[in-house]
């Protein structure tokens, strides 16, 4: 299980030519199926184009690289098939509100976390500040059918509001003050 900030600026390897062919700048998110469909890469020394790795393209993620088999599964950003339900995930979905049914603010999205071989989102770490952050700890809300997405807006319903992992760090953990 990954973050997608975990993956921002790995360099992309491709085993066919063993070389560096850039690194990966943000995710494409599908929000229908909530999976991570594509990886946005920074691809040139000079002249830098934008290219679109597709998930299922990716031969594997290691602790410091993406590795793809063949140079031709970076596409060019023009001729990736960009869907309505797509969206980059630091354009469009960082910063997002995450509010309950009764329209209270939880915080909003900093992160995604997914699963590196299927591409499926796991959940979504929430924030409410870096000050809250540090002294509180993150707070992980796990995926399921409960979460609907609507403009600029993350709705949950109740049920789900309880699963929602608090205080993960901290250092109100750290130094034992919450028992």
């Amino acid at each position: 299980m990954l973050k997608v900030s975990d993956i921002i600026g790995f360099p992309i390897v491709c085993t066919e030519q063993r070389k560096f062919r850039g690194e990966v700048k943000d995710a494409i998110l599908d929000l229908n199926s909530f999976c991570v469909v594509g990886l946005v890469v920074d691809h040139g020394s000079l002249i830098h184009h934008t290219r679109v790795i597709p998930f299922n393209s990716i031969y594997g993620i290691n602790k410091n690289k993406v590795i793809v088999k063949f140079k031709k599964n970076m596409q060019h950003m023009n001729n990736f098939d960009f869907q309505n339900n797509f969206i980059k995930k630091n354009e469009m979905i960082s910063g997002t509100e995450v509010v309950g049914e009764d329209e209270n603010l939880l915080g909003f999205i900093k992160d995604i976390i997914f699963e590196e071989k299927s591409g499926n989102i796991l959940g979504f770490v929430i924030t409410n500040g870096l000050v809250d952050d540090i002294f509180n700890g993150i707070e992980i809300l796990p995926f399921n059918n409960s979460i609907r997405f609507e403009k600029n807006k993350v709705f949950i319903l109740k049920d789900i509001k309880n699963s929602i992992l608090r205080n993960v760090g901290g250092l109100k953990k750290l130094l034992e003050l919450e028992h």
